[in-house]
């Protein structure tokens, strides 16, 4: 016959009060955290939730509730805690970002499949050739320069990551109707094929310095070939150009939240070479002339922003360049804010230069781009 179990709190000891203590000192924990977070809430919140319209209708509990959210002094530990776990259980990087190798990342965007591409593609080229005969009207000549996407670069990074079949002609296709719209265009797959070794960080979703330093030098040449430069390159040498390696983490590495963990546990961060390059000085004793304006405009996204590409830009023109590009600026923010800016009206640019990366042809329009594409079939910049 087995023995049934008897509490006996003589023989349990100090132990016995061990429920109650933990009761207690989840309660106060409890309470304390609970003092902090309030007193962590702004007096202008409060102020505003003691409206009493707002306490009527329920506003205050939402402002309250959504205060809380915010101001709880444990959001940033959990919020990391859950990111390591995802991430060293299950290589999880959030919706927008897949690892390929180890080591390498690549933004989703390059990877999917938008309803409309072919659309939204053929749409974008008609704006493209209308900038161009637009500008061209106001004497003002417009070159593009395509950059291809991360995975179609460093493929041999991504592991068997899957990229559509029809990813692999849709710069070719799009490349062909900016010609056939007699828009001159660089296919910036050229210079980065020759570079020898990676032309991408790994952790961001644009080129490296190499990367960025070829397509530079190939623009120039090209530029200079057409007659639309003139000016010699400028020296690229150990005192214009101080390179050290460092640890550097990329955008893509942000986006997957991966940056405030600790380093044992999220990947290993980025060391690769980081540049400070002398900026490009033109004397001009043309008081009254246009010899001191840059030699061209530069609009575009957030590659025109990474990698030094600027700076190595302007060194191989030999000429300044004006850098009217935007971070997350997509295929028309940068084109859009520039020609309808005094800067462009007050100032005519020289040279447009326009680059626009593979992964913007095909997506869905935005309403501000969609606005500009009617603006344009009325003719107008």
């Amino acid at each position: 016959m087995s023995e049934a179990f008897i509490y006996r709190p003589e023989r349990a000891g100090l132990w016995k009060y061990l429920p109650a203590a933990a009761f207690a000192a989840i309660t106060l924990g409890g309470f304390a955290v609970g003092i902090q977070t309030l007193r962590a809430i702004p007096a202008d919140k409060w102020s505003e939730m003691a409206d009493w319209k707002k306490i009527a209708q329920g506003e205050s509990t939402r402002i309250l509730t959504s205060q809380l959210n915010e101001k709880f002094i444990f959001s940033k530990a959990f919020a990391a805690t859950e990111r390591a776990v995802s991430w060293n259980l299950a290589r999880d990087t959030g919706a927008q970002i897949r690892p390929g190798c180890t080591g390498w990342f690549f933004l989703t965007d390059e990877l999917t499949s938008f309803d409309g591409a072919a659309q939204n593609a053929k749409a974008r080229a008609w704006m493209v050739g209308q900038v161009a005969t637009l500008l061209k009207a106001q004497g003002i000549p417009l070159v593009v320069a395509v950059v291809p996407d991360k995975a179609r670069m460093e493929s041999s990074h991504t592991c068997g990551m899957y990229r559509p079949a029809a990813f692999g002609t849709r710069m070719d296709q799009w490349i062909g109707e900016l010609q056939q719209a007699q828009v001159p265009v660089l296919d910036l797959r050229l210079p980065l094929q020759a570079v020898s070794g990676e032309r991408y960080y790994r952790t961001d979703s644009h080129w490296n310095e190499a990367g960025a330093n070829a397509v530079a030098a190939y623009i120039a040449t090209q530029l200079r070939q057409k007659q639309w430069i003139s000016s010699d390159a400028a020296p690229l040498n150990a005192d214009s150009v101080k390179s050290r390696q460092g640890e550097r983490m990329g955008d893509l590495y942000k986006v997957s939240s991966l940056e405030d963990l600790p380093a044992w546990a999220r990947p290993a961060t980025e060391i690769t070479t980081l540049s400070e390059v002398a900026p490009v000085v033109v004397n001009s004793d043309d008081l009254f002339g246009d010899s001191g304006l840059p030699a061209l405009s530069l609009i575009g996204t957030s590659f025109s922003l990474r990698g030094n590409f600027v700076p190595f830009l302007s060194r191989h023109v030999g000429a300044p360049v004006a850098n009217l590009a935007k971070d997350g600026g997509a295929f028309h923010g940068a084109a859009q804010a520039y020609f309808h800016s005094k800067e462009f009206s007050q100032e005519a640019p020289k040279l447009v230069l326009w680059e626009i990366p593979e992964r913007m042809i095909q997506r869905p329009f935005e309403p501000k781009e969609r606005a500009w594409f009617e603006r344009l079939r009325q003719g107008k910049l």
